[in-house]
């Protein structure tokens, strides 16, 4: 089985070590969260904790993608995330130093995606003169 492409809106940023990466946000419901936890060693040389996800979102073209093995730091899953709510994700497109592509790396974060609000949410209020004279 061919698996869907996934169209996000990629962002170019460099890291703190000088590396140019690509970004891309997406809200992600955490369907599964692993017990055990894998140590990872950044950039900088400090080792981060993380579990394993699996993920589901929606691209920018409303086709829906299950990611397994998002990784879900410990600063996150410390807070108290719960299988079934959307929180805000991350995926990084980064390459080798030899130019070839890396995989891209997903991460989930315990930023919870709120529905945001719609200008039908509001009504406007006019206030009287008399008000605005103090």
């Amino acid at each position: 089985m061919e698996k869907k492409k996934v169209v996000l809106k990629f962002k170019e940023e460099t890291t703190p070590s000088g590396n140019v990466v690509k970004n891309a946000s997406f809200a992600g419901t955490l369907l599964r969260l692993s017990e055990k936890v894998w140590p990872y060693t950044n950039a900088e040389g400090k080792e981060l904790l993380y579990k394993l996800a699996d993920v589901r979102y929606t691209d920018a073209v409303g086709t829906t993608h299950v990611e397994p093995s998002v990784k879900v730091y410990e600063a996150s899953y410390e807070q108290g995330m719960e299988v079934g709510e959307t929180y805000l994700g991350r995926v990084t497109r980064s390459k080798n130093a030899d130019g070839s592509a890396r995989s891209p790396w997903f991460t989930l974060s315990s930023l919870v995606v709120a529905v945001n609000s719609t200008d039908a949410d509001f009504e406007e209020y006019e206030v009287p003169a008399e008000e605005l004279a103090v």
